[in-house]
């Protein structure tokens, strides 16, 4: 018996999301988490496991599955994107749309992270206010999060958070959320905790961020760090879709893709090249809100805490 099929768009549509749903209900997201094979000590010894989603993030899953199931929303953002994408690009339009929002670890599992990498805010809490700058903070939900870890750690700490932001509806939706929007990073210095999440694929030059990142960090202070991998730098601002130059060597040779262990150890060398000291790290999913095919996607991160070592 051939298998069926409905008939008409909208009812293919939810048909198939079904299906996907079901191969998301079934997936194991322990391996979201876990490593197919240790890296050499030298970095394997900063490895930090979760194992599993925690808690938090087992609810913000259920929400994007309501939020998914929402047929008419979805095809209102659907019907939405087409038209606004003929103006704007799409991140402007996701945050006009209020829709796709992203999220990496928990705050639990950020503010473990950063104990394991020796971050302590005693060095900066004495009688002063602690800031955070988030750049590329997207809609600031995931920046929020990293906000509360630091809460976790110290919650009498009076916390002020800088972000950056190109997008212009991103920007309005982190003022309204209280964040103090910056045009350039050489604004603030001696920052104790600076984030770069999934920005540094998919802007013009990931260099002049990591040397801007070094200026404006606090002695003791920490940099945490997310990069999809495998690699592929995009570009939304610029016809080429092409950076400067690329954030590792190997790129844009799209074929040779390497395994996850790989280019992981790829990426600290070069970090360590350019004057970083890894302190800790974890590999853990990148999630978007989903849509009509199904309630969320992923992809796989590394994220890394730094501090800088004293150039000579």
């Amino acid at each position: 018996m051939a298998s069926y099929r409905p008939r008409g768009a909208l009812a293919r549509a939810i048909f198939e999301k079904v299906h996907n749903d079901q191969y998301l209900d079934e997936y194991d997201t322990r391996l979201w988490y876990t490593l197919n094979k240790p890296l050499s000590e030298r970095f394997q010894s900063k490895f930090i496991s979760f194992e599993r989603p925690d808690d938090i993030t087992l609810n913000w899953l259920e929400k994007a599955k309501s939020v998914s199931a929402n047929i008419w929303l979805q095809i209102w953002h659907t019907v939405a994107r087409v038209f606004l994408g003929l103006f704007m690009t799409q991140t402007d339009v996701n945050g006009l749309l209020n829709r796709g929002s992203m999220f990496i670890l928990s705050e639990i599992q950020f503010k473990d992270l950063l104990a394991a990498s020796g971050f302590d805010l005693s060095h900066f809490s004495k009688n002063s206010t602690i800031d955070m700058l988030d750049i590329g903070a997207g809609d600031g939900e995931i920046t929020i999060r990293l906000a509360n870890s630091l809460l976790y750690m110290k919650d009498d700490a009076p916390l002020r958070v800088y972000a950056t932001e190109t997008s212009w509806t991103m920007r309005s939706r982190l003022q309204k959320k209280q964040f103090i929007v910056l045009d350039d990073i050489s604004e603030v210095s001696n920052i104790p905790l600076v984030s770069c999440l999934n920005v540094l694929d998919r802007c013009i030059d990931p260099h002049q961020i990591m040397q801007d990142i070094y200026d404006v960090l606090a002695p003791n202070g920490r940099v945490i760090v997310a990069l999809v991998l495998p690699y592929v730098h995009y570009v939304e601002y610029n016809s080429s879709h092409l950076p400067l130059s690329p954030l590792l060597p190997h790129w844009p040779k799209k074929a040779r893709q390497y395994p996850f262990e790989i280019e992981a150890a790829m990426f600290f060398e070069m970090l360590e090249n350019i004057g970083f000291r890894l302190e800790a790290w974890t590999k853990a999913p990148y999630l978007c809100e989903g849509d009509l095919r199904q309630s969320f996607y992923w992809l796989v991160d590394v994220v890394v805490v730094l501090s800088k070592k004293v150039r000579l």
